[in-house]
């Protein structure tokens, strides 16, 4: 074999390969197992009022854009408030605090592309809520991780209440990792443990209440 020929050989053995997220990494570290994806509720909002400062929160007082599920934009805070007032419900005499709303937040570690986080939260919320469901959603880039924020509203357009059954969140968190991995981006989803057989059990990612009692979460 020419020196030529075994120099392109040695070259394709130790260059440089490209991962699914389109970065490019040497040999050696390809094997490295894929950054883990979050998806957790991070709270719920109970009045307008509370819904008023949690859009503040997540657009930085109207300085990021915030999205909702028809891809609408908004960046008025005068115009956002007055989405908060439209989540309002009517008042009941229940003596139990109503959920009007679910705050989501999902995030992948530093060095992930912002704009693929953002596009993979929207399908994925495309494809959880928007048959039901109003939300809105706001990209983050100022801490170390990329992550938006999702509020779902929790009444839905037929009268009835999104209810987060248990095991969900890690439903979630594999539908947003095949959203991301759509997108070329690497990703893992593991399961915990203890939730190690939730996939071989058959159940909804959503269920309905059929009362207008509050959303609860199972533990």
């Amino acid at each position: 074999m020419s020196h030529s020929a075994a120099d392109s050989i040695s070259d394709l053995l130790t260059g440089d390969v490209r991962t699914k997220s389109n970065r490019i990494k040497s040999s050696s570290r390809y094997t490295k197992k894929p950054p883990e994806v979050m998806v957790k509720i991070s709270g719920y909002c109970y009045s307008s009022d509370h819904t008023k400062s949690h859009f503040d929160y997540i657009t930085r007082n109207g300085k990021l854009e915030l999205e909702d599920e028809l891809g609408e934009t908004y960046d008025d805070r005068n115009i956002i408030h007055q989405l908060a007032c439209d989540w309002q419900e009517l008042q009941t005499h229940s003596k139990r605090r109503t959920r009007h709303s679910t705050h989501l937040v999902l995030s992948m570690p530093d060095g992930t592309e912002p704009k693929a986080v953002k596009q993979a939260v929207r399908q994925f919320a495309k494809k959880t809520f928007a048959h039901n469901y109003q939300y809105v959603m706001a990209l983050h880039t100022d801490t170390d991780s990329p992550h938006v924020h999702l509020t779902v509203k929790n009444l839905g357009f037929d009268g009835k209440r999104l209810h987060v059954r248990k095991g969900v969140p890690q439903v979630w968190r594999e539908q947003f990792m095949c959203e991301l991995e759509r997108l070329g981006v690497a990703a893992e989803a593991t399961p915990s443990l203890k939730k190690v057989n939730f996939r071989n059990k058959q159940v909804s990612t959503l269920a309905h209440e059929n009362n207008s009692s509050e959303t609860s979460i199972e533990r």
